[in-house]
Order: C-alpha cells, then sequence, then structure tokens
C-alpha cells in the first residue's frame, strides 16, 4: 500500500498505541484520550470500562449510529484482526454545515475496557486519504492484547436506510424533451400551443410569457454543450426498472416510459440518494469459492428473464455461499460514468450483501462479492472523483 506520508511518530493512551504523520498536531481534549489533526483528518480516541463482547458492543454501536446525526449512512462493517484484540471497522458517512464526512470507527474490547478510535475526513476527500487512513489503522495496537476467538457466527448487521427521497417538478418524457430543447437557445413562442409546452408552464418552469426562471435555467446549463450524465439503471426484484441522471447538479430521475423529477441537487447529494438505491449499508462479506459463471447463465440472471435460471447443481455444491447469493432476490445495478466505455455492473442479493459482474472472456464472465464500502467509493469516484 502506497502511504502518502511516513507514519514517524508514535502516540500512546492507556488503552492503544498507533502512528501517525509527524505533521499531524496533538491536541488537548477533556472529552478524547487522544485527539490528532492534520491534512483534514481529526482522529479521536476515547475508551471506559466495558466488559461485553466485541458482537454486545458491536450491535449497541450500529444501533447508535445512526440516531447520533439526522442522515447518517452506515457504509460498511468487518472484522478488524490487526489490532491485537477482538474488533471491528464500521465506516459511516454523515451530513455537516458545509460537507458531508466520511468517518471511520475502529472498535475493539479487551475484557475490561471498549476502545473507540474514530478517523473524519470529508467526503471529497475520502479517496485521497484512504491509503493513509488504513495505514495507519493498521499501526493500532491493544495495550492490552486479547486472544480472539475464531467465531462461527457473527452477529447480525442492521437493514440498509432507506433511500432519500428526491423531490423536484414532476413532467412527463415529452415536457423534459422540450424543456432540454430550450438549453442554450431562446424560448420558441411556438412551444407555448404544444402540450408539452404547456404542460412546462403549468408545473412552473416556463413563465407565461415564455420567459425562463432563474432555477430553470439553473438547471439547463449542463445540457448546454455536450456534457454527459452519470447514470445508475436499475432492474428491481419485481422486474420494475428505474433510472436516475446527474449532469453535474442538474439530476433527473425517471425513465422514458414514465414521468420523471426533475431537480438540482448537490454532487454529495446525488451519492446519498444513489447509495440509497444501492442499498448500501453493513454486511458481511465472504469471497464465493467461484471466481467466474457461464456468460449466457450470468447473462439471463442480471438480464432480468422471466424465471431465473438455476445455478448448475455442482457450483451450488461446492459453493453454498454462492448458492445462497444465487437465491436470494436480486437488485442488478448499472452504474455509468462520463469517458468510461463500459459501466460498473453491481449485484445486491437481499440479504446475502453484494457482488460485481467483472469482465467476459472465452465465454466465463467473472463474479465476486464485494463489500458495501467499496461499492460506496465507485460512487464517491463516480460523481466527486
Amino acid at each position: 500500500m502506497a502511504v502518502p506520508a511516513p507514519l514517524g511518530t508514535e502516540d500512546r493512551t492507556a488503552r492503544l498505541t498507533l502512528r501517525r504523520p509527524d505533521a499531524w498536531r496533538r491536541e488537548d481534549s477533556a472529552q478524547a484520550d487522544l485527539r490528532v489533526t492534520g491534512d483534514d483528518v481529526v482522529l479521536t480516541v476515547r475508551s471506559r470500562p466495558s466488559d461485553r463482547t466485541i458482537a454486545e458492543e458491536h450491535t449497541s454501536l450500529l444501533e447508535r449510529l445512526p440516531g447520533s446525526v439526522d442522515g447518517l449512512r452506515l457504509i460498511g462493517s468487518d472484522p478488524w484482526t490487526t489490532t491485537g484484540a477482538p474488533a471491528r471497522l464500521v465506516e459511516y458517512v454523515r451530513p455537516d454545515e458545509d460537507d458531508d464526512i466520511a468517518g471511520a470507527h475502529l472498535l475493539f474490547v479487551t475484557g475490561r475496557h471498549r476502545v473507540d478510535l474514530t478517523i473524519e475526513r470529508p467526503l471529497a476527500r475520502m479517496l485521497a486519504t484512504d491509503d493513509l487512513v488504513f495505514a495507519l489503522l493498521d499501526t493500532v495496537r491493544a495495550t492490552e492484547p486479547t486472544p480472539s476467538r475464531v467465531q462461527r457466527d457473527l452477529e447480525a448487521l442492521p437493514d440498509p436506510a432507506p433511500a432519500p427521497e428526491v423531490d423536484g417538478v414532476h413532467v412527463s418524457p415529452q415536457a423534459l424533451g422540450t424543456l432540454r430543447s430550450l438549453a442554450g437557445r431562446r424560448w420558441n413562442p411556438t412551444l407555448l400551443r404544444t402540450p408539452a409546452g404547456r404542460e412546462l408552464i403549468d408545473v412552473g418552469l416556463v413563465g407565461r410569457l415564455g420567459t425562463l426562471p432563474e432555477s430553470t435555467q439553473t438547471l439547463l446549463e449542463p445540457w448546454a454543450g455536450d456534457a454527459q450524465p452519470v447514470t445508475l439503471e436499475q432492474r428491481l426484484p419485481d422486474g420494475r426498472t428505474t433510472r436516475l441522471q446527474a449532469w453535474s447538479e442538474t439530476v433527473v430521475d425517471g425513465t422514458d416510459e414514465a414521468d420523471a423529477v426533475i431537480t438540482g441537487l448537490s454532487a454529495e447529494r446525488v451519492v446519498a440518494v444513489l447509495a440509497g438505491r444501492l442499498g448500501i449499508g453493513p454486511a458481511w462479506t465472504f469471497p464465493f469459492r467461484t471466481g467466474s459463471l457461464r456468460a449466457d447463465l450470468l447473462g439471463r440472471r442480471t438480464g432480468g428473464a422471466e424465471s431465473a435460471p438455476d445455478l448448475p447443481a455442482a457450483i451450488a455444491e461446492a459453493d453454498p455461499r454462492l448458492a445462497r447469493f444465487w437465491a436470494a432476490p436480486w437488485t442488478v445495478s448499472s452504474l455509468r460514468r462520463p469517458g468510461k466505455p463500459n459501466p460498473i455492473l453491481v449485484v445486491r442479493a437481499e440479504g446475502q450483501g453484494f457482488a460485481r459482474v467483472g469482465r467476459t472472456e472465452a465465454g466465463e464472465t467473472a463474479f465476486s462479492t464485494d463489500s458495501p464500502a467499496n461499492v460506496y467509493r465507485s460512487l464517491v469516484r463516480a460523481l466527486l472523483g
């Protein structure tokens, strides 16, 4: 792993040691055992007496975190093995006054204490600081080493938070097409006499005399050129399809066959909406034994065939985890990014987690599990990267 800054300084509390960049500053804090800041990162360590297991403390944390900040989304939860004590790493994103904040919360227990280490940074800096954050987390060691028992059954995880609603103006496909045709042009009075033109006036996107309100002009700005949107298309377990497109801060939520919602959202709000649509939340991620499947078989399963094909018996017997994933209801999501020829294809199996569809070679398509936190990073890369 490439670390952008040497981890040359050791910090120690009564419960842990860690190494961090020399340039970071240690700050006094009455509410924390340790507080360090630098490179847009804020690191905080707190501890308290506890004799509970890591499963109990982790469950308590996942119950408490979403209620601590309105709009906070849990984006991942994984066992963590390098601290010398039973540990979990929980990742989340929370709204803030100016920017959304990405957090990594390392929780471990020693049998006598619970220790919480949080690292927060602006969401826009998430990808740029990931290597440093995870390198630092790898240096964290408990000062009271506690053996970790192999757990056959991990604790249950909460369902993902629902997707935020997209509020805006509802328009028909015809009205949306007419609106887009106005980008970079003057209003054509003859449009007043078309059903689509009258609809734009009725919903307030165009004035009675053909004037364009400032809010409409802002929505039209990305359409004046040849900018391409970030597009999320989904096939839901019940067969319905959805589509959300984002050009800069202009968002259209709807397909060509039904009315759409048009609105303005910041890129961070679009990330939040798409994370909800994808169903990103805590999920245990363990690899399939099978690395690829026949392209035609996987194509029928992801393509929305009326009856899902069965997984071949030999594969199901050899790979029970894949068999459970295959049998669960699927949401198939395609994320298209400007300038990229191929979409990111992600499958969420209800109650089973995520998998990513990869390249096809010689009739075999790569198919592997993926963590919700990695899927979330794909959204960040597409919209903020």
